[in-house]
């Protein structure tokens, strides 16, 4: 596709995740970074790294001969996400954002931000960008066609060490309120990909947190984030869950170590899961894409019933060899165009959120007790 048919976009942030945007976005054949948008330095050198146009602000880069963009990437801090993304489709009217998860943290803004996007004809596309993993195409197709029968259950781990210079680069990362902490840093990502693969929403969560062995000492105690947590959650169908999470424990049962598919962090030898769903006539396992279920003929041979005393077999899925980042950029493109719908909406970023709400309600309470999403 010739350059200039390409889709112009803008980066708006030039932090941890934006040199992976801007990198897809470089080698795309759809896309074409324009322009990076961020009044402090990382960005400013980023950007000169990168060899794009600079500027401090979104009405700077409209004042300017550069081509205007068609959409944005946001990729600010968690709790500078709606704020700029207001901000952005008042001053640009741009055709879609791309909005880095969580959409918010803190889903009544949220929801205000989908009546500004839909007020502006502005389609809205939140960063979850596991769901553009090779995995989660072949994962739900093996769900859809019914290899795993009816869900019953599922079990989620996202547990790894984060070090002190984690927190030291971005001092955010401690404060709960602006969206730091395991619960809306990490389990937004897992609560997204079960509700995309179960098919349903959670409606209902148990929490209980984890030792705190790190102390923050510059952030108020109601406001420093949790090191961890095990979670009970009810789907609105039926189905029942847990998650555990934790970011001071030494693992490599997390999507980062199992996957390797972002290269700030090493993929684990041999292969592990962190994900795992249960249903009636088998469990897939992820993101290692394995099936697990019994062969009729095999419990035949052995003079069994098909069940736990029967021989169980594993299959593998083969998903398509596509970076998830590649994949989304790529899918954005058409979103941008209307020749798709966002694969993860807003809605689908609000309900994410809305659990990591309720969740972070009941570590605060601690009593162990229900808490309706």
């Amino acid at each position: 596709m010739a350059v200039e048919s390409r889709v112009p976009i803008a980066l708006v942030g030039g932090g941890t995740i934006a040199p992976l945007h801007a990198k897809y976005l470089l080698l795309s054949q759809t896309c074409r970074l324009v322009a990076l948008i961020d009044p402090f330095q990382p960005g400013q050198i980023l950007a000169s790294e990168l060899g794009i146009p600079h500027f401090q602000s979104v009405a700077a880069l409209l004042e300017s001969p550069v081509d205007r963009p068609d959409a944005y990437i946001i990729c600010v801090p968690s709790s500078l996400h709606v704020k700029v993304a207001t901000e952005v489709i008042n001053l640009a009217s741009p055709k879609a954002i791309l909005v880095e998860k969580p959409i918010s943290t803190d889903s009544k803004s949220a929801t205000e931000l989908l009546k500004v996007a839909e007020n502006a004809s502005c389609k809205i596309l939140v960063g979850h960008h596991r769901r553009s993993h090779p995995y989660l195409a072949v994962a739900k197709e093996a769900i859809r066609s019914g290899s795993l029968g009816q869900i019953v259950s599922i079990s989620c781990l996202w547990v790894a060490k984060k070090n002190s210079e984690y927190f030291n680069v971005a001092p955010w990362r401690s404060s709960r309120l602006a969206g730091g902490g395991p619960v809306w840093t990490n389990l937004i990502h897992d609560i997204d990909m079960v509700h995309y693969l179960v098919g349903s929403h959670i409606a209902q969560v148990w929490s209980i947190p984890c030792t705190r062995h790190r102390n923050h000492t510059d952030i108020p105690a109601d406001d420093m984030v949790e090191e961890g947590a095990v979670i009970m959650a009810r789907f609105e169908n039926g189905v029942v869950g847990t998650f555990h999470i934790n970011d001071n424990g030494v693992s490599p049962f997390n999507w980062e170590s199992a996957a390797g598919d972002n290269p700030l962090y090493p993929k684990a030898s041999p292969q592990v899961d962190c994900y795992r769903i249960f249903g009636t006539e088998g469990a897939l396992t992820g993101p290692d894409g394995i099936i697990w279920s019994y062969i009729p003929e095999q419990a035949e041979e052995f003079g069994v019933e098909v069940g736990w005393n029967a021989p169980i077999s594993r299959k593998f899925l083969e998903p398509m060899e596509r970076a998830p980042f590649q994949n989304q950029t790529e899918h954005f493109a058409r979103v941008i165009r209307g020749s798709e719908d966002p694969i993860c909406s807003g809605v689908d970023g609000i309900a994410a959120a809305k659990v990591c709400e309720a969740v972070i309600k009941a570590l605060s309470l601690g009593d162990g007790m229900p808490i309706a999403v």
